[in-house]
């Protein structure tokens, strides 16, 4: 019985349902952001000391029918990925215009090795 539950549980921790992936986005007006998927249409994106999340993808089409998804963000933030030929732009909740975003680097992590944000302690 216990080898059995042994078993269940690296194969619970080894599942792909475990990981998630990341894209490093440069943009003109955020420079660095990263922006996590995981499974179960979560969305984290991070940059400088600020953190969004998002929940859900949408798939949408251009007037030429070229397909791409939009994640909204919390604060009104919406990241627009054109899959096919990996361009993503930012458009922000305060702006219509499309802030261009390059793609730097991709990676994937495990979720229970992500890093953790700690707020500075001050000194009494």
């Amino acid at each position: 019985m216990k080898i059995v539950l042994l078993i269940s549980l690296i194969t619970l921790f080894s599942s792909p349902s475990f990981a998630a992936t990341a894209i490093k986005l440069s943009c003109s007006l955020r420079k660095n952001m990263t922006i996590s998927s995981f499974k179960y249409q979560l969305s984290t994106m991070k940059w400088g000391d600020r953190f969004q999340i998002a929940s859900g993808v949408k798939k949408a089409h251009t007037k030429d029918n070229t397909p791409f998804l939009v994640t909204r963000f919390k604060n009104g933030d919406n990241l627009v990925e054109f899959e096919e030929t990996q361009e993503y732009f930012m458009i922000y909740a305060d702006s219509d215009t499309p802030d261009r975003c390059y793609l730097k680097d991709t990676f994937t992590y495990e979720i229970i090795d992500l890093p953790r944000f700690h707020k500075a302690q001050t000194a009494s």
